[in-house]
């Protein structure tokens, strides 16, 4: 029976860890909405992946939150992951673009909420949580389009 899910193997271990954090900005302000925003905070996200020899296997916004989906990441415990992740991609953010973060609400040092949604994933592939992760979100931004007026054929009386 092959399952198609990937164990790796370390110097004595074998396994598998896949983690599913989702971050939102203080007071569900909509920040993600700004293309650079969203972009440097993905950009964020990749650099402290690679500084912390994790694998960043996929991510996705919506306009008041951030999903990350983090594999082989047996060294850091959940709550050493979310500080790193939101400690970083919020100094970045906050100094390159102090205005739009201000205009869009957010004042002082901080730009993620206190808390954060977190989801250790296991017995899926980590492409099924990856599609999961990145697509989505979709919903989110169809969300904020127009909505068009249903019309009848019918006239009540």
């Amino acid at each position: 029976m092959k399952t198609g899910i990937k164990l790796t193997s370390y110097n004595h271990t074998v396994g598998e860890s896949n983690l599913h954090l989702q971050f939102t900005p203080k007071y569900r302000k909509r920040i993600f909405e700004d293309k650079d925003v969203r972009s440097t905070c993905e950009k964020q996200f990749q650099e402290i992946a690679a500084r912390l020899k994790v694998q960043l296997a996929g991510m996705g916004f919506g306009p008041d939150h951030a999903h990350a989906f983090i594999t082989d990441w047996k060294n850091y415990s959940i709550a050493q992951l979310a500080q790193r992740f939101k400690g970083a991609s919020s100094k970045a953010i906050r100094q390159k673009y102090p205005v739009r973060l201000t205009v869009k609400g957010l004042y002082g040092d901080s730009m993620w909420s206190d808390g954060y949604m977190h989801r250790t994933v296991g017995a899926v592939t980590a492409e099924t949580m990856k599609k999961y992760v990145t697509e989505s979100q979709q919903k989110h931004w169809t969300a904020n389009k127009p909505v068009q007026i249903q019309t009848t054929l019918l006239q009540c009386s």
